[in-house]
């Protein structure tokens, strides 16, 4: 008795098994791509606020230090240049750098 095979229940299994894994790697990189999605809105939004909030005196990142002094009327005030040790939520995953130089 010469089998020529694995038998077809293996066969199904297998096939089953593929399917499976196809399936969920397709969810996978959806879950990735979501993810990359999530964390450039992340340091977009953080490096919006960081600008908008550092002529008002204060952040979250920086301190309120000068929130109750008054404004300075100089216009050619500097705008602060956002750096990345600034960054503390972008910079907080994991996945941070694989997401941005990708």
């Amino acid at each position: 008795m010469s089998q020529s095979g694995p038998p077809a229940d293996a066969k199904q299994a297998q096939a089953a098994a593929h399917a499976e894994l196809d399936a969920a790697l397709k969810r996978k990189r959806a879950v990735d791509t979501n993810l990359a999605n999530l964390e450039s809105a992340i340091y977009a939004f953080e490096g919006s606020y960081l600008e908008e909030t550092a002529a008002s005196g204060g952040n979250i990142i920086k301190g309120f230090d000068n929130y109750l002094k008054p404004p300075t009327s100089n216009v050619n005030k500097k705008k602060m240049e956002v750096t990345e040790a600034d960054r503390l939520f972008s910079t907080s995953s994991g996945t941070y750098l694989q997401s941005r130089f990708d």
